[in-house]
């Protein structure tokens, strides 16, 4: 076996409950051990929630923490260092400012991690554990609820297959920011907050009902937590409830409240104003969906960032794996526009293997490809809401749909690609997009768009004619060698067409040729 040279990381995470880092070593993702794993409650996190804005204050506290993070990393020799940030900071008004006093004060440059990516973090962990066999599902739906201060995530599994995944706004501290002080203690107040809860989540439901689901995981410091509070011990890295038992247990406080949670088991007050209404937000899941059992899991944000990272770094095939998954899924989004999914299956297909020749040599990094399949699934879904302005709207409707694990600037990406407008077709003019990317984003998004344009002209008729392709990359051309015995003279034309602006990005020449694939 290869001798593997172990690395070191600390993983920061400046959560708006609690802030925490993790010092692990690694040499793959199934060797990975945590070396120091340490959190401290902070004070200014409803502050900040409330106001929307770092304090001098919160701004000193956070400092003080990092520092103190920051001399731990010494004592440990670990240079690679990797400090994130969740709601905290990420809904702050001065958020740029406070980043730079962040860095100025401890040295430290913080990655704003944006909700869809932070749910999506939690999943990677989780899911890696549920593959290594931490609970068997028995091949039934599992819905993973993931309620973070700031919002709440859904996302459904079946057999390796993501069923769906829907993000809200509804986390445990933007409940109670709808509350004033005086509110919170009127003795209606938890008749209240759980009927907010219920109208709010409402147009959920529908979704979560199409699949029959048996299992729904709660995981992370919360449901460790429920765990304890409800004495009950996990067995094998799992603790199990039955939700009738939970029920009893939110229904034995007669109206839970904060301060009814800091009486009975000593909480502090930060902590049981994050507790009160992510218990409220599980009793109201448990009241509208009748299943088999609750599943509580540790996996934290933090873990699963770790894990991430290190899956990243060392090429892991699990991250392929969950690319999979999310193509899927992708599909699944697509589906809800009566897109055609087997002209985007070709599209992608024939966009994947012209990407896997070019890449190395082009200059485009690897996971790139991936957002140009994306593109490809998702190119045609505008046409659902006006053909006439269909590339319009799948630019919009790419830019403002949730896509699991994807960044804003790559969802950019995505929806420029998909929307793509020939240069040299005046007649698709009518149809511009207005995008403003950054420059070295424009170079990205036009060498993807290049290839998108010559694979989705191999498939102009949208009938099939070529079923696959294979790509051999020359010193000055790209060969692309099909088979079939109908007449393509459509998609020939249309790849002569599309073939200038790919000379031009890439200053190569495709070939649409007869051969063995």
């Amino acid at each position: 076996m290869e001798n593997r040279v172990r690395q070191y990381a600390g993983i920061i995470h400046i959560g708006t409950v609690n802030m925490a880092m993790k010092i692990i070593s690694y040499t793959a993702m199934d060797d990975m051990t945590i070396i120091e794993n340490v959190s401290q409650e902070v004070e200014y996190g409803e502050e900040v929630f409330k106001t929307h804005h770092v304090s001098f204050r919160s701004l000193n506290e956070i400092c003080r923490i990092l520092n103190g993070f920051k001399q731990l990393l010494r004592d440990y020799d670990v240079q690679d260092v990797r400090v994130i940030t969740t709601t905290a900071i990420r809904e702050a008004d001065n958020m740029l400012n406070a980043l730079d006093q962040i860095k100025v004060r401890t040295g430290f440059k913080v990655e704003v991690v944006h909700m869809t990516k932070e749910i999506y973090y939690k999943f990677f962990g989780l899911y890696y554990h549920v593959l290594k066999g931490t609970f068997n599902f028995a091949g039934h739906a599992v819905l993973l609820v993931d309620i973070t201060s700031g919002g709440m995530g859904l996302t459904c599994w079946q057999d390796d297959h993501l069923l769906f995944q829907q993000n809200v706004y509804l986390g445990s501290l933007r409940i109670m920011e709808n509350f004033t002080q005086r509110q919170r203690e009127d003795i209606s107040f938890p008749t209240a907050a759980r009927e907010f809860i219920h109208g709010s989540l409402a147009p959920l439901w529908a979704n979560v009902r199409e699949h029959d689901i048996r299992y729904i995981v709660l995981s992370g410091k919360s449901a460790v937590l429920l765990g304890k509070l409800m004495h009950i011990e996990p067995q094998n890295g799992a603790t199990l409830i039955r939700p009738q038992m939970f029920r009893d247990f939110v229904e034995s406080f007669h109206g839970l409240t904060p301060l009814k949670l800091m009486q009975r088991f000593k909480l502090s007050e930060g902590l049981a104003n994050v507790l009160m209404p992510t218990f409220m937000l599980y009793y109201e899941l448990f009241r509208t969906i009748e299943i088999d059992m609750i599943v509580l899991m540790s996996t934290t944000f933090t873990e699963g960032y770790s894990l991430y990272y290190v899956a990243e770094q060392t090429a892991d095939p699990y991250v392929n794996h969950q690319r999979g998954l999310l193509l899927d899924l992708a599909r699944t989004i697509a589906g809800r526009y009566l897109y055609n999914p087997d002209h985007s299956a070709r599209v992608e297909s024939y966009a994947a293997k012209i990407f896997q020749a070019l890449y190395q040599r082009c200059g485009l990094a690897y996971h790139t490809g991936y957002l140009l399949r994306l593109a490809a699934i998702l190119h045609e879904t505008g046409k659902f809401i006006n053909m006439r302005k269909h590339r319009v709207c799948s630019y919009e409707l790419i830019r403002q749909t949730d896509l699991f694990s994807i960044t804003d600037e790559e969802k950019e990406i995505v929806a420029s690609v998909a929307s793509y407008i020939d240069p040299y077709m005046p007649s698709e003019h009518a149809d511009w997009v207005d995008r403003n990317p950054t420059p070295g984003l424009e170079v990205l998004i036009s060498k993807l768009q290049a290839i998108f344009s010559l694979a989705d002209a191999i498939d102009k008729s949208h009938t099939g004619k070529i079923k696959q392709i294979r790509a051999v990359l020359g010193d000055k051309e790209l060969r692309l060698y099909y088979q079939s015995e109908l007449d393509i003279s459509l998609e020939r034309w249309s790849f002569i067409q599309a073939s200038r602006n790919f000379e031009e990005i890439f200053g190569i020449t495709p070939r649409l040729l007869k051969g063995q694939v």
